[in-house]
């Protein structure tokens, strides 16, 4: 079993009419995907369009990529979240990849925005 935790230190967005790709054997479509970039690893938000099929999750530990694929509808969450939190946080597990997310550091509570 892997499992890594990295502090993201960049993203990327790519939107786009239609994208397409296939993974675990699936013909996707999706408009969207973000690359977020750590030191070493990197995982890909893949936003898939309403007719594609979801494919499971992946984190392959030697070439230090994972995998996350969500419907459309949450795509802001994940923009939000990468351009109005500080720090973001990836983690990736080889053997529960449905367990890859994005989350925040510890903030105290009550904290509002400026």
């Amino acid at each position: 079993m892997a499992t890594v935790t990295f502090q993201v230190n960049s993203y990327e967005i790519k939107i786009a009419r239609e994208l397409n790709g296939v993974a675990g054997g699936l013909s996707l479509k999706f408009p969207a995907y973000i690359l977020c970039r750590g030191t070493e690893y990197h995982v890909v938000v893949y936003v898939l369009d309403d007719t594609s099929p979801v494919p499971a999750n992946t984190f392959l530990p030697a070439v230090k990529r994972g995998t996350i694929f969500v419907p459309r509808w949450q795509f802001e969450w994940f923009v939000d979240l990468l351009r109005n939190e500080k720090p973001v946080y990836c983690y990736l597990n080889s053997d529960t990849p449905k367990w890859n997310n994005l989350y925040t550091g510890a903030e105290p509570v009550g904290e509002t925005e400026i």
